[in-house]
């Protein structure tokens, strides 16, 4: 069986969640998407420096690096980036990326994370605010094909796949919480 099907549960719940519907809808706001990208951002640049500092796993490639890109698209949306919170589910992501997460299952992260970008984030790019450097790669075919060369379907790789879709999915509830207060 493919990790696409043993992930599928978990992807389709946060799919179906109220910010990523908000997000395809085309109606969301400079200030809902900057909030987001905030959190983003502090995901994919812990995710990335981790990839950095590693001696044991193979590098992510510039072109599918994406933090500089989401930076890009916060300060191109001219808010008061220091005004908008970091949420606790986005802290606990950053401090499990950071310091508990096995270096041979980051991996599972590039594939939620990354791949979701390359291929849904399509849509995506054309419904928010702003540029949408987020979802801009160059060589998405060859970068596509270097995160499906390092996919496992062993049990730990699917838990901790299904670990990012969680932690996505608690983001998404704390989204709709901030908004809908």
């Amino acid at each position: 069986m493919s990790l696409k099907k043993m992930t599928k549960s978990k992807h389709s719940n946060a799919e179906r969640s109220w910010f990523a519907s908000l997000m395809i809808s085309g109606k969301i706001t400079k200030e809902q998407y900057a909030v987001y990208l905030k959190q983003q951002f502090q995901c994919y640049n812990a995710l990335e420096n981790r990839f950095n500092s590693s001696q044991s796993i193979e590098s992510l490639p510039n072109k599918l690096k994406r933090a500089a890109a989401i930076n890009h698209d916060l300060k191109d949306l001219n808010v008061a980036i220091g005004d908008i919170p970091i949420f606790e589910s986005t802290k606990k992501y950053v401090e499990y990326i950071t310091h508990t997460c096995p270096e041979e299952l980051l991996y599972a992260h590039i594939y939620v994370r990354y791949l979701g970008d390359l291929k849904g984030g399509q849509m995506i790019a054309k419904k928010i605010p702003g540029s949408g450097q987020y979802y801009k790669f160059e060589n998405s075919e060859k970068l596509e094909l270097f995160i499906r060369g390092k996919l496992r379907t062993d049990d730990d790789f699917v838990e901790e796949s299904n670990k990012c879709f969680d932690s996505a999915i608690v983001l998404f509830k704390d989204l709709k919480k901030y908004f809908n207060n």
